[in-house]
């Protein structure tokens, strides 16, 4: 895992000169820009095959973000520095968004966001069976106290279980796979071209699903899709920007305020939202996965004293 980039000026650093301030305020706006894109995308696919949101969503955010670069930068500042990267991410993210836009037909946008907290979860039991690194007790009493958040939200036995959890379940450690890999990049690229670049591999992995489920959108559903692609693309940037400032660690409890927009859009857009255990589930993978950051900071710590 690469480093924050240096703390070179940036367009906030005069109006919020602490790095750890402008971090968070990033996260912070990149919640809101992502929760108005899953308010676009279950619109559109109440009406329309997910599959084929998920392709428009990315050609949305293509429209909106190339021409912008192109008269910014021209065609030769929109490379990027690391084509292998994007790629290695697009085989994340595609199925794990695809997966993700598939559940958003089945739940309300609070149950998403809560089950999408277990992400440093799985991220810890990737490290162990992929990257065979040593975890300790500690960090195990963090992921299983997660585990138990997830239960209570999903309640196996009790209520019948929506097929929208499953889809979720398989869509989160996908999902943290290719914010870690954003988080490589982003020390390589600017957040700008990690967000183009995202959207065109995705596009592309997209296009024989869009092809195959194609419908004719009307002028609202197009108007819907530049909105998800404006506000993915908005969204992407800015937690980009902010992977740039701070770890993935550090900013992971700012990210949990994702389920207070949730849950204020299920009721703003659709009167209703998740009950009162998602979120009973939510405080405690809140609890388990802050834990689990702050010994990841340490242990990076303790790492980075040990070198010097």
């Amino acid at each position: 895992m690469s480093a924050p980039a240096a703390d070179a000026p940036d367009a906030l650093s005069q109006l919020i000169p602490s790095r750890v301030a402008r971090g968070f305020f990033l996260a912070v706006v990149s919640g809101l820009f992502f929760t108005l894109l899953n308010v676009s995308v279950k619109e559109l696919v109440t009406e329309m095959p997910p599959l084929f949101v998920s392709w428009g969503r990315w050609i949305g955010g293509i429209v909106l973000i190339a021409p912008y670069l192109l008269w910014r930068v021209g065609p030769s500042g929109m490379r990027t520095r690391d084509m292998k990267l994007h790629w290695i991410r697009g085989l994340f993210h595609t199925p794990g968004y695809g997966l993700w836009y598939e559940a958003v037909v089945w739940l309300p946008l609070a149950t998403m966001a809560a089950l999408g907290f277990t992400g440093p979860i799985f991220v810890t039991l990737g490290a162990v069976l992929f990257l065979r690194e040593t975890v300790h007790w500690r960090r195990w009493l963090g992921v299983a106290v997660g585990f138990a958040g997830m239960l209570v939200i999903v309640r196996p036995g009790i209520v019948e279980m929506n097929p929208g959890i499953i889809l979720m379940m398989l869509a989160v450690p996908l999902i943290a796979g290719s914010n870690l890999i954003a988080k490589v990049v982003s020390g390589r690229d600017r957040p700008e071209i990690v967000v183009l670049w995202q959207s065109v591999v995705g596009a592309i992995c997209f296009t024989p699903l869009g092809i195959w489920y194609w419908q004719t959108p009307t002028l609202l559903q197009l108007g819907l899709f530049l909105s998800a692609g404006f506000f993915g693309t908005m969204g992407y940037f800015f937690i980009t920007w902010a992977y740039r400032l701070l770890d993935i660690s550090a900013l992971q409890s700012i990210t949990f305020l994702a389920i207070v927009w949730a849950a204020l859009m299920d009721m703003a857009v659709w009167g209703k939202t998740a009950d009162v255990w998602t979120f009973v589930g939510a405080a405690i993978i809140v609890a388990a996965t802050t834990y689990i950051a702050h010994r990841e900071s340490r242990a990076g710590a303790a790492a980075g004293g040990k070198k010097k």
